[in-house]
């Protein structure tokens, strides 16, 4: 799908939404409408309550660079992604207790203001203005699973195609900045941590040992070939000939019921993982380790709740992720997030973000880009030379958005981001970026 046909279309939808008078409910722009499309006469709810349910949206990020950047021309990038999904409640198909599939396919599109304008072109990138880049633009199967609950669903166990961070390590996304977006784990060590839209051969299994307790452990292979993207077919490999490791993630779930916070909801995560996988020393090109590791802290609350709508308030969230400093260039990141839901009566279902993220980049890594320059006779920031390795340090990320939530079927999310130090490397001027994210449920 060509990016910017893509985006002229929703640029129309987004004119038409936004200069629209009135409508009603049988009409494609009414506010209480749940999918564009309809619920096809009334089948679409029957069929779920069936047991099938049949998903398909659009997401689009536009970005562009209001100043600073390594290449300060004002430019426009834009990337999108198109997911088409099933779920299938397997105990009114077939009578299976407590048991559900799902599969999902996804294609990327578009192209990444941060690679091509934000960063320095020599160096690694960190963050990104727009977190639905990356993986190729090719077709994923992204998710083919199945999943059955045992003693009253107080176990649960998982297995098939699936991403990480569907189940561990996860978090809100209320954000388009990558860093303020989603699970941390997969943002620094990707090369074992596969993140949507990357499926991967995996199990997990969880056990609620108490009604706020939860503990889930999982095993995920570490495979190269599933991130390939040279051809459309690498999406869909299914073989386990390149499997280099096991990554084995590791979490305890606590859900607060009336403890804190009025009995407001929240969450909050500890997790550990290890990886079996060989990995190269950060430091040194000529020692390997014999595996690598990560601790992580997830924690999501409502502060506040308006009235008598239990979703309208104030949430934050924090975010932190430890990585084994011998093998992995980002030692740790750092997210805090606030969106109130809300905030207007005539609006209860927009809500205003606010978040700042940090990638904070590992001593010695950033020692081994120095002494690579000193080699070549550098000792100081280069512009030009193509041999120069930019000296990578830490990351700032900051976005305040608002989320228009026009209905269940259509969301729209001006936001302004600011960078500093774009991909770690300070010689490179703060940036400043307007961005707008689409979203369409079909």
């Amino acid at each position: 799908m060509n990016s910017n046909k893509l985006l002229i279309k929703l640029s129309c939808l987004a004119v038409a939404i936004c200069t629209a008078q009135s409508s009603f409910a049988n009409e494609p722009w009414s506010q209480d409408r749940q999918w564009l499309l309809g619920d096809w006469n009334g089948q679409r709810q029957q069929l779920e309550q069936e047991g099938y349910k049949f998903t398909a949206s659009i997401m689009s990020q536009g970005a562009t660079n209001l100043d600073g950047g390594y290449n300060d021309t004002n430019t426009f990038k834009n990337a999108a992604q198109l997911a088409l999904g099933a779920n299938f409640d397997l105990e009114k198909i077939a009578g299976w207790k407590d048991t559900t599939a799902n599969i999902v396919i996804t294609k990327r599109d578009g192209n990444a203001l941060t690679l091509e304008q934000i960063k320095d072109p020599r160096s690694s990138a960190l963050g990104n203005s727009q977190e639905i880049y990356g993986r190729g633009k090719i077709w994923r199967l992204t998710q083919a699973w199945v999943k059955k609950g045992f003693a009253d669903n107080t176990v649960q166990f998982k297995i098939g195609r699936m991403g990480m961070s569907d189940d561990f390590n996860s978090s809100q996304c209320e954000f388009q900045n990558l860093l303020l977006c989603g699970g941390q784990l997969g943002k620094s060590i990707g090369a074992i941590w596969y993140n949507w839209p990357v499926g991967i051969w995996g199990t997990n299994i969880k056990y609620q040992f108490s009604p706020e307790w939860t503990l889930g452990v999982g095993v995920y292979e570490v495979n190269p070939d599933n991130v390939k993207t040279e051809k459309d077919s690498d999406g869909f490999n299914l073989d386990m000939d390149n499997v280099k490791g096991a990554t084995i993630p590791v979490e305890l779930v606590w859900r607060p019921k009336l403890t804190i916070f009025n009995g407001l909801p929240g969450e909050y995560k500890v997790g550990a993982l290890y990886s079996t996988a060989e990995a190269n020393d950060i430091a040194t090109t000529d020692k390997v380790h014999d595996g690598k590791h990560s601790f992580w802290l997830n924690t999501q609350q409502q502060l506040t709740q308006k009235g008598d709508d239990a979703k309208r308030g104030l949430y934050a969230s924090f975010n932190v992720v430890v990585n084994d400093k011998a093998t992995t260039a980002v030692q740790s990141t750092q997210q805090l997030a606030l969106w109130y839901k809300g905030a207007f009566d005539s609006r209860p279902h927009d809500s205003i973000g606010f978040g700042i993220a940090n990638y904070l980049v590992n001593d010695r890594y950033k020692d081994r880009q120095i002494a690579t320059n000193t080699s070549r006779g550098y000792d100081e920031y280069d512009a030009f030379a193509t041999d120069y390795v930019p000296v990578q340090r830490d990351e700032l990320n900051v976005e305040l958005n608002y989320s228009y939530q026009w209905s269940p079927a259509v969301m729209l999310r001006p936001n302004l981001q600011y960078i500093h130090q774009p991909a770690g490397v300070k010689e490179v001027d703060d940036a400043w970026v307007a961005g707008l994210s689409m979203r369409v449920n079909f």
